[in-house]
């Protein structure tokens, strides 16, 4: 298989078995059956029986291939100051993930409802054009973010400029668990009426 085919077959492997599990051949879409063995004989993906139905899912060395990038937020109101971020995370890896805060997260650190449900806010973000998936985070604020890195096992992880608090619990979490996750603060962009979701807020309001 040539180096483009495998990373394109781990990619669709990594993302759609991210909260899904072991992927069947059927759902391996578009990818033939020769690709797929290769590239388990090659050590690239495992492939196991369940209920007489074999599945597969990356390795170790699969997943090495691939550098992802995790990038969170609430998202309430998009603009371009989200999309500037999450442009510039993805050229640091092959995939970006993005977080997205529940309603009851957003309620217990803002002190408010947002104003688009969670999961309108997820898909919005994942039609994004650098997003290459979308998931929800956990209702618990300290270990929720946990549960994710141990999900996602990201390589890089993105904060912006204005995520110092959270940027700080992440680096401890990282530290504690000994996990090999590089942090980078991403670039605070100078749009004055995109820089944050409550200032195009109090814009709309008035």
């Amino acid at each position: 298989m040539n180096p483009k085919a495998l990373k394109t077959l781990l990619n669709f492997v990594y993302l759609n078995q991210l909260r899904h599990g072991p992927l069947t051949e059927q759902e391996l879409t578009g990818v033939a059956r020769g690709e797929i063995s290769e590239a388990v004989d090659s050590g690239y993906l495992t492939e196991k029986r369940e209920e007489n139905t074999p599945k597969f899912s990356l390795t170790e060395k699969g997943r090495n291939q691939i550098k992802v990038v995790l990038a969170g937020g609430v998202y309430d109101v998009l603009h371009l100051g989200h999309l500037a971020a999450l442009t510039e995370a993805k050229t640091l890896g092959d995939l970006l993930v993005t977080v997205i805060a529940t309603d009851v997260t957003v309620e217990m650190l803002k002190g408010r409802r947002p104003v688009f449900p969670e999961e309108d806010r997820r898909l919005l973000v994942e039609g994004l054009k650098p997003v290459d998936k979308a998931i929800l985070g956990y209702e618990d604020v300290g270990m929720g973010y946990e549960e994710v890195l141990v999900e996602v096992m990201p390589d890089i992880i993105a904060f912006g400029y204005d995520q110092q608090n959270l940027e700080k619990n992440v680096r401890e979490i990282i530290d504690r668990r000994k996990l090999k996750i590089e942090t980078v603060r991403l670039s605070r962009f100078e749009h004055e009426k995109y820089v944050s979701s409550s200032a195009v807020r109090a814009k709309l309001s008035k």
